[in-house]
């Protein structure tokens, strides 16, 4: 019983293990920041995440996993420098899609809450981990010292219809 029990314990921990993080990347960081934003409209607010790199290759840049949070990667191009950009929504009000509400509790029935991915990597607050392809694999670049820029508050502007 104590073996089954041990077995358990150790496939519990092979899954962060599975995840083996890249040290050459077919890319370069040059710097990397984020910033809160809050306004624009009433209890709009977000964190974004900007990552400047440099590379002479095509990269399918696919995730970014930053402070308990996942999204797709965008790469832009400002100014001729190349960013991964990550916006994370941060809004207060954004599970209100996620149900069904009707006067109707017939039609409310089944309503479940979000699920959320389990996020896979164990990061500080300055740490996020970038993933992208190489052919048909999925490889995985720890991004460090991210530095944290003053939160923006945006002007309030009314819904244009």
């Amino acid at each position: 019983m104590k073996l089954f029990g041990i077995l358990i314990f150790a496939l519990s921990f092979t899954q962060c293990a599975s995840i083996k993080l890249e040290t050459t990347p077919p890319f370069t960081i040059k710097s990397a920041s984020y910033t809160h934003i809050t306004g624009g409209l009433p209890g709009n607010s977000s964190l974004n995440l900007m990552i400047e790199f440099s590379t002479n290759e095509i990269v399918d840049f696919q995730n970014v996993y930053f402070q308990n949070r996942i999204v797709t990667a965008v790469v832009e191009e400002k100014q001729n420098k190349k960013y991964i950009a990550a916006r994370y929504k941060t809004s207060t009000d954004n599970n209100k899609a996620d149900l069904v509400l009707n006067a109707d509790p017939k039609k409310e029935y089944g309503n479940e809450a979000k699920k959320q991915e389990k996020f896979p990597f164990d990061l500080k607050e300055n740490e996020a981990i970038v993933s992208y392809k190489l052919d048909t694999k999925t490889l995985y670049y720890k991004v460090e010292g991210i530095k944290k820029e003053r939160k923006i508050f945006m002007p309030s502007s009314k819904p244009q219809n």
